[in-house]
């Protein structure tokens, strides 16, 4: 060992050995001397007796953690010493330095719970390694004994992850801890993860390390306090914890964090929508490659849906390959010409929870019949789901809109219409214009004959905002024959564009 590391164990055992007491039972006085000098640096406490009946006696009323003895001594001899105090403490480390060397003694020493067994004379080295884990063992003893005290004490930690702290390092992990990171041990995790500092993950509103300082110590300054966390299991998934540090009584820098994992009530974006909406978007894609890999092994199909102008254009799909990252389907060749003009589509199949919308197409292969899909995530309904169906009116179509019998006189358009509701485009809002409120329109769609004209009431059912412009969805129940001829000019409608989208399909 070089000097350098040697000088780094000895002020590391000073600073170990600070809280404990160290007994030396030696009868040669000038071996005695010589120890007691060196344990004297090392320890704050240090007993010293002549023999194994004085070092019983010491040890009685002193219960030092850490004893080093001799073996052949007057009186009562180390082993006979030893074998009366482990009845007593039984986790108290003992360390024989002894010119015996035979192994009677050593299944002797076995047999009364030797820690370290060294000959006589020891050296120094020798001494203050056996000294260090002996010191390290006494510490982890302790430290696991405060922790479970602690659990039976503090009984909704029971479902909780579970770190002991011990002067900023994590010294105990409970097993629902070791569970949620997928590994055996506490040193297993630290080899996957060498730094604490990054185990908390950045989210607005929550705690974790930045510029200012490092997630633990915000915590320590704080303790009780209840903070939002975020995590990533051995599943590579984003949890949402509560956590907080409780320090322990009597047990100067010592502290225990918990984390309650409250994943399932889905409040992460109501923190930082942006970074939700991110973690939902690769959480939804691993979800969606699972599925798709149930229905490649069970050779089953899956529907694409898009849309052209509000007409939804459904065929089947197989799946010809599957890896982490893609997707790539066979389909029809209608299907592939729509999603060559569209780019996006929905994806749906009998096992899947919801529609999957794929908002990039890759590659469109007309030679293979073939799409290549990335980047997909689950919505809630799928073009098939419609309930009405929703068509794009004709480009000189008119629209008028009024808010208490005043008249909007902005740019405005009709994006799609069915017959519950339609959806309007406007270059800016007008004044004071609010969810739920009643206004009025008049709608003016070309047929081929005369014009539909259609003037009912309705209700703002939701605002969207975008930089150049905004959308307004009305709801309203019209009359028993704007009903009726609204349903004709759909119907008309949606023949005339799927005689485009055939028109289209030659050209593509």
């Amino acid at each position: 060992m070089s000097v350098e590391k040697h000088n780094e164990k000895l002020k590391e055992l000073k600073n170990l050995a600070e809280d404990i007491c160290v007994l030396y039972v030696e009868d040669n006085s000038g071996l005695r001397q010589n120890i007691q000098q060196l344990l004297h640096k090392l320890f704050t406490n240090v007993f010293v007796a002549e023999d194994g009946l004085e070092g019983y006696q010491v040890f009685s009323q002193y219960k030092p953690k850490l004893i080093i003895t001799d073996i052949n001594m007057p009186k009562m001899n180390g082993l006979d010493m030893a074998k009366k105090i482990k009845v007593e403490e039984p986790n108290t480390k003992i360390i024989y330095i002894t010119a015996y060397s035979e192994k009677e003694y050593l299944f002797q020493a076995i047999e009364a719970g030797v820690y370290r067994y060294l000959p006589k004379p020891a050296k120094v080295n020798q001494l203050i390694d056996a000294l260090y884990e002996a010191v390290k063992s006494v510490h982890y003893e302790e430290s696991k004994h405060l922790f479970d005290n602690q659990l039976k004490d503090i009984f909704n930690y029971q479902n909780n992850l579970l770190l002991m702290f011990k002067n900023g390092k994590p010294v105990i992990v409970n097993q629902r801890f070791l569970d949620f990171f997928s590994v055996e041990n506490i040193e297993e995790f630290f080899h996957h993860n060498p730094s604490l500092e990054s185990m908390l993950k950045e989210h607005q509103g929550f705690l974790y390390t930045t510029e200012t300082g490092t997630w633990f110590e915000t915590a320590v300054q704080n303790p009780g306090k209840l903070y939002h966390t975020k995590i990533i299991d051995h599943n590579n998934e984003n949890r949402h914890l509560i956590m907080k540090l409780r320090e322990i009584p009597e047990k100067q820098g010592s502290v225990i964090v918990s984390f309650d994992d409250v994943t399932e009530l889905n409040l992460l974006g109501l923190y930082d929508k942006d970074s939700a909406a991110n973690d939902k978007a690769q959480q939804d894609k691993k979800t969606v490659l699972k599925f798709m890999k149930i229905v490649n092994e069970n050779h089953a199909e899956v529907k694409l849906h898009n849309f052209y102008r509000g007409l939804t254009i459904t065929n089947p799909a197989v799946i010809v390959l599957l890896d982490d990252e893609r997707v790539i389907l066979k389909t029809s060749y209608s299907q592939l010409k729509i999603v060559k003009l569209v780019k996006n589509m929905t994806i749906s199949s009998e096992i899947f929870p919801s529609a999957v919308l794929c908002k990039l197409v890759q590659e469109v292969d007309f030679d293979k019949q073939t799409i290549h899909l990335t980047n997909m995530q689950f919505i809630q309904r799928s073009g098939n789901d419609r309930q009405n169906t929703r068509l794009e009116p004709e480009e000189n179509h008119k629209i008028s809109l009024f808010l208490e019998e005043k008249k909007f006189f902005g740019e405005i358009k009709i994006i799609d219409i069915s017959i519950v509701s339609v959806k309007l485009e406007l270059n800016a809002l007008p004044p004071a214009i609010a969810v739920d409120q009643e206004v009025n329109i008049s709608m003016v769609l070309p047929t081929p004959g005369a014009p539909l004209n259609i003037n009912t009431p309705a209700k703002i059912y939701r605002i969207d905002e975008y930089k150049r412009h905004f959308h307004i969805v009305l709801i309203y129940n019209l009359s028993e024959l704007a009903h009726k001829n609204l349903m004709e000019y759909l119907a008309q409608r949606q023949m005339a564009l799927i005689r485009e989208f055939k028109a289209l399909e030659i050209n593509l």
